[in-house]
């Protein structure tokens, strides 16, 4: 019996979409399903389930697409990664070449260098995304706390308020019914 490997389109119908289609098309999603629609659980197929074994090179070389060299530069970091490797690497193959090293050599050490530097900037800049992040994360669990309690000191505020007002008004009735209370007749009585 022969069975056939499905195509990469078959394959991955029914799963998410990459990181680039949700972060940058944020329209498709949308689309996708319309607003008021109930959330309908995705159908997986059984190639998307999460397996207990690692995934192999030859997979992970599967899953690029040719798209994903045209818009690789967009994703986080990238940019200055790339940036900062071009630079470094053109500046230490130049100053290497400037030495007396041969070209290719000089070149070596461009293309090595440039390769570590954009690595290295790529990291220390998702280092401080992250950090970002969690400062972000505070900062918007310090405001909720806030707000919290400004909303119960503003409570207790009208709290008081309406309790004064009541007294207040509780008074004034008391008042009004000694008023009534006492006889008009009664000339000789000392008020009270």
């Amino acid at each position: 019996m022969v069975t056939t490997l499905p195509t990469r389109d078959e394959s991955q119908t029914g799963v998410a979409q990459t990181w680039l289609q949700t972060q940058h098309h944020p329209q498709q999603q949308e689309q996708q399903q319309p607003p008021g629609a109930p959330q309908q659980p995705q159908q997986q197929s059984p190639r998307s389930q999460p397996s207990s074994r690692q995934p192999s090179l030859t997979e992970a070389v599967q899953t690029i697409k040719p798209s994903d060299f045209l818009t690789f530069h967009q994703a986080p970091c990238s940019r200055t990664g790339l940036l900062t490797g071009i630079g470094s690497g053109a500046a230490i193959g130049a100053v290497r070449w400037i030495m007396g090293l041969p070209i290719p050599r000089a070149a070596n050490w461009a293309v090595g260098t440039g390769a570590l530097a954009a690595i290295g900037q790529y990291e220390y800049c998702q280092f401080q995304r992250r950090q970002e992040r969690e400062k972000v994360k505070r900062v918007v669990e310090v405001y909720g706390r806030h707000q919290q309690a400004q909303r119960a000191k503003e409570e207790a505020e009208r709290r008081a308020a309406r309790e004064q007002e009541e007294k207040a008004r509780l008074e004034k009735e008391e008042e009004e019914r000694r008023r009534k209370g006492r006889s008009w007749w009664r000339l000789w009585c000392v008020s009270e």
